[in-house]
């Protein structure tokens, strides 16, 4: 594993973490206002519209599950490498 390389990838999973942290977080907020503030005139499109921010929440939720997992599988793989090297903690 080349370790710039996984540094790199590590630094760009922690920047889309945020950036799906911060999207879902807007999710969130437009789905309390929308409940707040949108009156039920045509309640079939108001469910609609719920439903696409639930939706939208969850594939963020589990994108961000990804990532960690992907962060931490890199992490765990430096650590390995950095051991099994001379001079390293084995």
């Amino acid at each position: 594993m080349d370790p710039p390389v996984t540094t790199e990838r590590l630094s760009q999973i922690n920047q889309v973490i945020l950036n799906v942290e911060n999207a879902k977080r807007e999710r969130q907020q437009t789905l309390v206002a929308f409940l707040e503030h949108v009156p039920a005139a045509d309640q079939e499109l108001v469910e609609q519209r719920i439903q696409q921010l639930l939706n939208g929440i969850r594939t963020l939720e589990e994108q961000g599950r990804t990532l960690i997992r992907e962060r931490d599988s890199l992490i765990v793989g430096m650590a390995s490498s950095i051991r099994g090297r001379p001079g390293g903690n084995n």
